[in-house]
């Protein structure tokens, strides 16, 4: 079963690996590799967080009916 969801959920723990790589690379680096790591990192969490919001919004929401009207 956790074959299946690893099958499901690869693109977005892929993008958190590499934003958790790029956080350890921008702080033990210095200069301008730094600040190029830690903006792809910033742009990663926008684009994780942008997505996150429309999956969610995706999501079919369960109605249940009223009983007793």
């Amino acid at each position: 079963m956790l074959l299946r969801y690893l099958k499901v959920y690869k693109k977005s723990i892929l993008l958190l690996v590499i934003i958790i790589a790029l956080i350890v690379i921008s702080s033990v680096t210095t200069g301008k590799t730094a600040k190029t790591a830690a903006t792809l990192a910033g742009i990663g969490m926008i684009y994780g967080g942008i997505s996150m919001v429309i999956w969610i919004m995706k999501t079919p929401v369960r109605k249940n009916k009223d009983e007793g009207l």
